[in-house]
Parts: C-alpha cells; structure tokens; sequence
C-alpha cells in the first residue's frame, strides 16, 4: 500500500511540473510575439511557480518548515509578479 501512494504522488509531481512547464513556455512564446512588458511579469510569476515547487520537490532540507518557507517565498514573488503583470496590462 505505501509503494503504490508513493507511485501515486510521484506521478501527481511529475503532471503538476509538466503542466507547470507548458504553461511558462506558452507565456514566454506569447510574450516574444508580443513584448509586452505584462505577458514578461506572467511569465517570471508561472516561472518562478514551477521553479518554487520544483525545488521544494527535488531538495530535501532536514526541516519540513524550511522547505515549506523556501517554497512559499517563491510563490510570494510569484504572486506580486503576476499581480504586477494584471496591473500593467
């Protein structure tokens, strides 16, 4: 049973970065057929998302809280990314 939840969540990564992936490469195409500033701001914000819960996946630091923190702070500066972005446009 806790081999096949392990598959399972291992799986869950693999679909959620994926999915993560094409949504900051569909931004940044959008943004180099554009160059605007705002489609740049979405695109920082999706990529430092994926890279945010990529690192937290990927290092395990000896503290759950650290890692958690880690992760957070990259959603924050992703969050005032996309939010700048939304202003811009």
């Amino acid at each position: 049973m806790p081999d096949e939840i392990f598959n399972l969540n291992t799986a869950v990564i693999i679909v959620r970065f994926l999915l993560a992936i094409t949504l900051t490469i569909i931004a940044l195409r959008a943004y180099l057929g554009t160059r605007n500033y705002s489609m740049l701001y979405l695109t920082v914000g999706f990529a430092l998302i994926t890279v945010g819960s990529l690192f937290s996946t990927l290092y395990r630091i000896g503290d759950l809280r650290i890692e958690r923190l880690l992760s957070n702070v990259f959603d924050i500066f992703a969050l005032i990314a996309l939010i700048i972005a939304i202003k811009k446009s």
